[in-house]
């Protein structure tokens, strides 16, 4: 049985909650890749990066929120390809997270529907975001989202 949350926009009370979401989230890419070791004061930097998304009109951050209690966060921005493409603008969904105890309940999906009619209440059709291939659960979230692969990323550390 999904549980219900409502879906809102985010606010500066919900900068707590979305820093310990958003640490949440980190942690659990770095079990699956150590570069995304956070900083020990990583949450209160991305506390402060969030929220100046939070007033910006390229931005969008939203929250799911179940019984007073954030249990998810999206942020999204419009973005443009450079002026060589005749397709400039699109929207980038830089996170998605749902806290491990609500996850496959439909939050996630929530979210996301949110976000793209934000994105075309914007004018925009094309969304992208960042995969990490590693990260078997967002990766199947998303080609249920109907996302598909485009560009791989490819990287060496030296």
């Amino acid at each position: 049985m999904k549980s219900y949350a409502s879906i809102r926009k985010a606010i500066s009370a919900d900068l707590p909650a979305i820093g310990e979401l958003w640490k949440e989230f980190i942690d659990f890419h770095k079990k699956r890749d150590p570069h995304f070791t956070r900083a020990a004061d990583g949450h209160e930097v991305f506390k402060e990066f969030i929220s100046g998304h939070m007033t910006a009109e390229t931005s969008c951050v939203l929250v799911a929120e179940q019984d007073g209690e954030a249990v998810g966060y999206c942020l999204a921005t419009l973005a443009k390809h450079p002026p060589v493409f005749e397709n400039q603008d699109y929207g980038m969904v830089c996170d998605l997270a749902v806290t491990e105890r609500c996850r496959r309940n439909g939050i996630g999906e929530r979210l996301f529907r949110a976000v793209q009619t934000w994105f075309v209440d914007c004018g925009i059709h094309r969304i992208e975001l960042r995969v990490v291939v590693a990260n078997e659960t967002s990766t199947a979230f998303w080609r249920k989202m109907g996302l598909n692969p485009y560009i791989t990323t490819v990287f060496k550390s030296i």
